[in-house]
């Protein structure tokens, strides 16, 4: 019943939307909407946390963390120097002074600032050679969470109740089961997203040669304490499946992926739900040009505003995700806007950090 009332809705309001706007859905946008920042390094850029419209925070590749404080008209290059051989694939910023990077990959460790990057602690290193960060999250200043791909036939997840100071591996029994070959993808910490008490994590990835025509995404209602899943129509194979996801609320989210072998590619590349990602289904409305690998609200009321960032550009929904239409031919990991919608940035590689430009 919950699949068949959520296709209605979807159809419904894509016919509404697309009957008065397919004209400018299909106009080419003319204006840059990125402004290039200068960053001052040249790391890949995947970890992105924008506190507010002067603070932002990105990591990426050989250790590097920089910051603003001054909504991107200059930036600090904040690295951790006996972390250069890291990949810091997601940061979560509290205020310009605390934060918290995670590294995937070996050695996975995590570190924590409280002077604004002048210096850094290592705060947890995980001891299995096995485990691979995905992203971090945080439900308030104190409680967060962490994900790695499965180990021993459960995800992994690591829990903080000090704001990151210390980590906690969850118990076994707390933690969902994994399907074979079921991963994260570390592509723009984004394919874990925390709203309120409840908690999304997206899946993909398989082992070589595998290949499944559903990929995951795993919920919790309640931090952790019990755990539910949603099977996707997103084909899941070493290179594809969910990548990112964004709600507006408690409800509203909208996922994004494919497969990154296949830029192009534009099946299976956006999910929406409508019930707290109980259910997911594939708008049908114009998708975006490719994968993506990041995808944030800019307006979180209606009509939602939503912006989806790859290698092959960026691309623009009006209506919540069901439309989408070319923003820029500008290619990023990730991208976060606030939660009013004043400012958004995006990161990518050879230090590239744009800055959204409202239009």
């Amino acid at each position: 019943m919950h699949i068949q009332k959520l296709g209605l809705l979807l159809l419904v309001s894509s016919f509404v939307f697309m009957k008065g706007s397919v004209f400018a859905q299909d106009q080419e946008v003319l204006e840059e909407p990125w402004q290039l920042q200068k960053t001052g390094v040249k790391a890949s850029l995947r970890g992105l946390c924008v506190v507010d419209p002067k603070i932002v925070y990105s990591s990426g590749t050989g250790g590097t963390v920089i910051r603003t404080v001054d909504g991107g008209e200059s930036w600090k290059d904040v690295s951790i120097a006996e972390a250069k051989e890291l990949d810091f694939r997601d940061v979560h910023a509290f205020d310009a002074n605390n934060a918290v990077v995670m590294s995937a990959g070996q050695p996975a460790r995590f570190y924590k600032t409280k002077d604004g990057g002048k210096s850094w602690k290592k705060t947890f290193e995980h001891p299995n050679e096995k485990s691979f960060f995905d992203a971090i999250s945080f439900w308030d200043k104190e409680h967060g969470i962490a994900m790695s791909d499965p180990i021993d036939g459960h995800i992994l997840l690591l829990e903080t109740r000090d704001g990151g100071d210390s980590w906690k591996e969850m118990e076994k029994s707390r933690r969902p089961a994994a399907m074979k070959g079921e991963g994260g993808f570390a592509a723009s910490g984004t394919n874990m997203v925390v709203v309120g008490d409840s908690c999304w994590i997206a899946l993909g990835s398989a082992e070589k040669d595998q290949r499944e025509v559903t990929s995951r995404i795993v919920y919790t209602f309640d931090r952790g304490k019990s755990w539910s899943e949603a099977i996707v129509m997103v084909p899941r194979n070493p290179s594809s499946g969910i990548f990112s996801m964004a709600f507006s609320g408690p409800y509203d989210g909208v996922a994004v992926g494919g497969d990154y072998l296949k830029p192009d590619v534009k099946d299976a590349n956006i999910l929406m739900t409508r019930n707290a990602g109980q259910t997911w289904l594939k708008p049908i409305g114009k998708p975006p040009r490719g994968y993506r690998s990041g995808v944030a609200f800019a307006k979180r009321d209606k009509p939602q505003k939503v912006i989806a960032v790859g290698p092959t550009g960026t691309d623009l929904s009006v209506d919540g995700g069901i439309n989408w239409k070319a923003a820029s031919d500008t290619g990023f990991h990730a991208v976060a806007f606030t939660k009013d919608g004043k400012a958004g940035f995006a990161s990518g590689s050879d230090g590239r950090i744009g800055k959204w430009v409202n239009r």
